[in-house]
């Protein structure tokens, strides 16, 4: 007894250093780092006794609707507080899951949300009104999410948490131009699952997913708004806070 609490409490050490590793590195790492840290966090739990109708894969497919922050700006040589305005709208999204036992999974997340980013129209030179400050923007999120399940009374039914590490990327297309920029991202949330069977199910989940924008790419989103032209402003570090509603399909095997 005490020796399978002792094991149980060195498999969540060590399962706690890992992931702030994964932290220390996230910005720099390359895709074989993550697929190392990955596998050694399988590893750790090859081993432990699952029942016979556990699966050790699951992929899913999702869709719902993101609620956005705007991307604060500080102008030059004004005290207004102004802001790169996004849209809320919808998203898409798939993700691949290792159960590591029977509570606990490593996740590889993707999610699209198609939207609008608008320049505040006082900041564009020459000012610009309507449509004109308004471009196209596609966020990715790429994520590793860590996720945790819990055992209820109810069949079939799995309440968890998860917490998530990466990038999020920005694609913008507006007045004939075209870019993308990518920054730092975590997320915190939690759903609940539900198996029809051993191979299919439900899941819906409520989750933050903050971006840690960078004070070095101003000049990123001034070109976007109004013809092209230069924008003086200075872009904050900041968070730009993202909260998103899904809903989707379950596969197991």
């Amino acid at each position: 007894m005490y020796g399978n609490d002792a094991a149980r409490f060195y498999s969540h050490f060590l399962r706690l250093r890992v992931f702030a590793e994964f932290f220390t590195i996230s910005r720099e790492a390359d895709m074989k780092t993550v697929g190392t840290l990955l596998l050694l966090i399988i590893g750790m739990h090859c081993r432990m006794a699952l029942s016979q109708d556990f699966k050790r894969f699951e992929f899913h497919v999702s869709g719902g609707l993101t609620a956005s922050g705007g991307i604060p700006l500080d102008p030059e040589k004004d005290t207004h507080n102004y802001s790169v305005h996004v849209n809320s709208s919808q998203n898409v999204g798939a993700g691949f899951a290792v159960n590591l036992n029977e509570l606990d999974a490593v996740e590889l997340y993707w999610q699209r949300q198609f939207t609008e980013g608008r320049l505040p129209a006082e900041l564009v030179a020459p000012p610009a009104t309507g449509d004109q400050s308004a471009f196209d923007l596609n966020i990715d999120q790429y994520h590793m999410n860590f996720i945790h399940h819990y055992e209820i009374s109810v069949p079939r039914t799995k309440p968890y948490v998860m917490a998530g590490l990466g990038a999020t990327t920005y694609r913008a297309n507006g007045n004939g131009q075209s870019d993308a920029r990518s920054y730092f991202s975590f997320s915190i949330g939690g759903g609940i699952k539900y198996y029809l069977n051993n191979h299919f199910g439900f899941r819906g989940e409520a989750r933050w997913s903050p971006t840690l924008v960078s004070a070095s790419d101003s000049s990123f989103w001034c070109k976007f708004g109004g013809s092209g032209a230069a924008c003086l402003v200075n872009l904050s570090i900041a968070l730009q806070h993202q909260m998103d509603l899904t809903g989707g399909l379950i596969f197991r095997f």
